[in-house]
């Protein structure tokens, strides 16, 4: 779903790379950006999880992550985003 608000640019998304926020009680850092719509972040404490192979032998731990949606269905940020505290690292052009 495209931003209702236009002012949240796909270079404001991009420069969110590599910021921490706190998402769910975890320090999390956005680790991606999927098709503009989509952020990937991973959890920075020791928590780990364990990769299954193809055949659903777990061999080796991963990091936490979480896939979230930049936008609601209704084209405002999501609101485990906001909560997260997204808004306050976006310029203060875009959050308006």
């Amino acid at each position: 779903m495209p931003a209702k608000n236009s002012t949240i640019t796909i270079e404001h998304l991009l420069a969110l790379i590599g910021r921490q926020i706190v998402y769910q009680q975890h320090v999390c850092e956005i680790v991606e950006l999927l098709d503009g719509r989509v952020f990937v972040l991973q959890v920075l404490e020791d928590n780990k999880n364990i990769q299954p192979t193809q055949y659903g032998q777990g061999h080796r731990t991963v990091p936490v992550t979480y896939v979230l949606p930049i936008f609601d269905g209704e084209g405002e940020l999501h609101a485990d985003l906001l909560a997260a505290g997204l808004q306050a690292l976006l310029p203060e052009q875009a959050s308006r």
